[in-house]
């Protein structure tokens, strides 16, 4: 079963930020129309499922 701490999308919220939480975190998507690029940012739990998630792209293990 994925987790969202587990796709390349996933940024963990820093520990001096003011919105920290352990686990926390804030899933970044680069989109693109006629206008140029732009990212959407959603808060969310790195344990959290994401199987049903349509953006989930595992990280690349090195």
């Amino acid at each position: 079963m994925a987790i969202c701490a587990e796709c390349k999308s996933f940024f963990s919220v820093p520990d001096n930020a003011d919105d920290y939480e352990p686990g926390k975190g804030d899933c970044l998507i680069e989109e693109k129309d006629e206008k140029g690029k732009y990212w959407l940012s959603k808060a969310t739990m790195g344990d959290s499922v994401a199987e049903q998630c349509k953006n989930f792209k595992p990280k690349k293990v090195s």
